[in-house]
């Protein structure tokens, strides 16, 4: 009698080591699931983003190109500032429409906030393009208008975060 009460009890526990096995392995397989969604949200917008500042970065070249010159020693005068200005004012505006145009995959939850940061950023070229073109060389019009840039770029570095990225700071991103 005592052999079949171990005989059960041995049946038992078995059952119940193989049970509780099969319950972690299904744990583990969720778990893996899970971790293999983030990655590939992340990879998703880390992509995304990338992409952008090389969408940015192919337009925006006259721009850089007079703010290096009027934060110069020797900053342009006249006639050439003025072909500065409008050569900068001209590519921030197509920064801005190339902005308007991007489409912003799923992202989840986090879509929203890439799409109204993106929104943002072309708003703030516009504008950028604006001041340039009416105030050609003032250090402190394009100053203000970059502030706006900053902020669209706060908000798109915030979302990055939201998706377990590290926040990135497109104005370092895209600048020269």
């Amino acid at each position: 009698m005592k052999k079949l009460l171990v005989g059960i009890f041995a049946a038992i526990l078995v059952f119940s080591l193989a049970a509780c096995g099969n319950a972690n392995d299904v744990k583990d397989n969720v778990n893996s699931k899970v971790a293999t969604a983030k990655e590939k949200l992340q990879t998703k917008a880390m992509d995304f983003y990338t992409g952008l500042v090389a969408k940015v970065n192919e337009k925006d070249a006259d721009y850089d190109a007079y703010m290096a010159d009027i934060t110069s020693d020797a900053p342009s005068k006249g006639e050439a500032l003025d072909e500065l200005a409008k050569k900068a004012s001209a590519s921030a505006e197509k920064v801005s429409e190339t902005l308007a145009n991007v489409k912003v995959p799923d992202l989840g939850k986090r879509t929203d906030e890439f799409k109204a940061s993106i929104q943002e950023l072309s708003d703030a070229f516009a504008e950028k393009a604006a001041a340039v073109k009416a105030n050609p060389g003032d250090t402190k019009v394009a100053e203000k208008a970059d502030e706006a840039i900053q902020k669209a770029s706060d908000k798109l570095s915030e979302a990055l975060r939201k998706i377990g990225l590290a926040g990135s700071n497109i104005v370092n991103d895209i600048t020269g």
